[in-house]
């Protein structure tokens, strides 16, 4: 992502993106709106698959922005307004829609100064991508359309060229005569009401000054725009976190040099039989413990893909601290992460193939393509049933049928074959030996007490991961939800360290609770405890979407709108689950191989 310099006289191009709300999950193209002017001769750039699955829609413009050459005012069209067109336009200031332009990869942006350790306003700037389409006045419930725009382009000098290092928009409603700029010294001017069921004459214009700026170089120039969260609230959840590994590490150890040293004393037969009276714990399970799973064909290519989901998460995020994901390249985290999936097809394979054939699975083929087919087809699924409900509301955010096409292609010649390669090389490999031999006849599993029931069990499994990592979470959120730039990869990799240290450590407490109380078919309930604060994730995101999304404008959210974040909350978590359901499996798996290794029976 090289520097482009421009030298003076040349014209620079301004691109038209979407438009987009905090408070509703729906973007569209700027040009699929009624009520904006649209050039005769449209240039679209090409946009890679991220792009596509975040909605931009870039465009060219007719804005004519000529580097160094400031323009008081200028007319860009005059669009008469149909009463559709018009009540739309209403429609769009009501739900706070913001406005996205692109000059040189950066996005026009609102300006706010920062305020000082007093909290009094300072000189220094902060962006907020994206400017307000217009302003609504609750108390008249009047909706008037910024059909003036104020562009200040900030630039700095190398040489015979300039480079540019800001791209500040100011928005203005003015109700004018067509075909003519507004008065812009008349503070007092009439605002341009819309939303009213008639017609209307809108005529665009703009302004444009460029700014020579010392202060920022072309290589921070994105700093104004990734404003810092207060440092001391990531520390803050960092610390939250490391108390709450400090006490299970504790509980952990506990169990270890306690519990299972004395439990794991020399045994002769008759100590065990005398023993088996006061004792109906984990030990007598060792005929049983390791019984292939209850639908072990199912649980095999689900553990292969949530290793390759895991696997997905730890190099996107590697990616993004080494500065790869940086955010001039749009689209890059969905992008990266769609193709970081994909190469991972083999790990999901060789996993499930190994696991399968250790379950005692025959039909290897069987398996890898059902890992390669099971979570990819729920997830396209949903998808594709949102996706009729967003190509029905005109939203950008609907996926091209040529980039459904490119999905499945991706699929078929990419996952699919290292899939299967992956699954082949697993099944070929020893299954693993496990350290006792298993009854033919399975004990029977005594009642179990209340907290270790399904339900309960769960929840509490999940409460203290939740714990961990929910101050990072709601940053996450509002990145994903309010085009806010999420880039402090460094935090989220401690937090995710602690995370899954805390989601193995909570995994192999219950895992060996409920072998103690008698229950030997951990397999599943393993996974289940990993993923299980999942469940806390997708509460939050309910509570989230009630005080962010939704508050202060109860009445704006529709059906579709509604659907399309719950259904993304509910993929989101699942790809959480399937990720942190690996790492309790596999730590549990550790745990129950390791301490059944050390028991020793005459």
């Amino acid at each position: 992502m090289g520097p482009q310099s421009f030298k003076p006289g040349e014209r620079v191009p301004l691109n038209v993106n979407r438009v987009f709300s905090e408070h509703v999950p729906l973007p569209f193209a700027y040009y699929d709106l009624p009520f904006v002017c649209k050039p005769q001769d449209v240039r679209r750039p090409w946009l890679n698959i991220g792009e596509v699955l975040r909605g931009d829609r870039i465009a060219s413009s007719d804005y004519e922005l000529t580097m160094g050459e400031d323009s008081e005012c200028r007319v860009l069209c005059t669009k008469t307004l149909t009463p559709a067109a018009n009540e739309e336009a209403g429609r769009f200031v009501e739900q706070d829609y913001l406005v996205e332009w692109i000059v040189d990869k950066l996005p026009g942006a609102t300006v706010f100064l920062k305020h000082g350790a007093d909290g009094a306003k300072t000189k220094e700037k902060e962006y907020e991508p994206g400017f307000k389409i217009g302003a609504y006045d609750k108390a008249s419930g009047h909706a008037y359309l910024n059909n003036h725009v104020s562009m200040h382009v900030l630039y700095e000098k190398r040489g015979e060229g300039r480079r540019i290092v800001g791209f500040e928009v100011y928005p203005r409603s003015i109700k004018n005569t067509a075909g003519n700029c507004p008065d812009l010294k008349d503070k007092a001017a009439t605002p341009l009401l819309v939303g009213e069921h008639k017609e209307a004459v809108v005529t665009y214009s703009y302004s444009v000054r460029w700014v020579e700026d010392t202060s920022v170089p072309w290589n921070h120039r994105w700093d104004r725009y990734l404003t810092a969260t207060d440092q001391q609230v990531h520390w803050y959840a960092i610390l939250n976190s490391a108390v709450i590994i400090l006490l299970l590490s504790g509980v952990v150890a506990i169990i270890l040099m306690r519990m299972l040293n004395r439990d794991l004393s020399m045994y002769t037969e008759e100590e065990f039989r005398d023993d088996i009276e006061e004792t109906s714990g984990w030990k007598l399970l060792h005929g049983d413990v390791f019984r292939a799973p209850n639908y072990g064909g199912l649980l095999a290519p689900l553990l292969g893909t949530t290793v390759q989901v895991m696997y997905t998460f730890i190099v996107t995020i590697l990616l993004g601290i080494l500065g790869v994901l940086s955010p001039s390249y749009r689209g890059g985290l969905l992008t990266t992460g769609i193709v970081v999936f994909l190469l991972m097809g083999g790990a999901s394979g060789y996993y499930s193939g190994h696991l399968y054939r250790t379950w005692g699975g025959t039909n290897w083929l069987k398996n890898a393509v059902m890992t390669a087919t099971l979570v990819p087809a729920l997830i396209v699924g949903a998808e594709l049933v949102l996706n009729m409900f967003l190509w029905y509301q005109a939203s950008s955010a609907a996926m091209p049928f040529s980039t459904i096409v490119l999905l499945f292609a991706l699929w078929l010649f990419i996952k699919l074959p290292l899939t299967l390669l992956g699954g082949w090389y697993g099944f070929k490999r020893q299954p693993y030996s496990e350290p006792v031999r298993t009854n033919a006849i399975p004990r029977p599993i005594p009642p179990q007490p209340g907290y270790l029931k399904p339900l309960p069990s769960i929840l509490l499994a999940g409460a203290l991961p939740f714990a961990v990592i929910f101050i990072e979470l709601f940053l996450v959120l509002k990145s994903i939800w309010q085009d806010s730039f999420y880039y402090e990869y460094g935090f989220a990799i401690i937090v995710g360290l602690i995370l899954s240290l805390t989601v193995c450590e909570t995994t192999v407490i219950m895992v060996w609770l409920s072998l103690n109380s008698g229950h030997h078919r951990w397999w599943w309930r393993a996974f289940a405890y990993g993923a299980s604060s999942s469940v806390y994730i997708f509460a939050y995101s309910v509570f989230f979407y009630f005080t962010r999304l939704r508050a202060g404008m109860p009445d704006v959210a529709g059906f579709v709108p509604t659907l399309t974040f719950f259904v993304h909350s509910l993929l989101i978590s699942a790809a959480y689950a399937l990720c942190t359901g690996s790492m309790g499996f596999f730590a549990a798996y550790f745990f129950v191989r390791r301490i059944y290794r050390m028991v020793k029976l005459s």
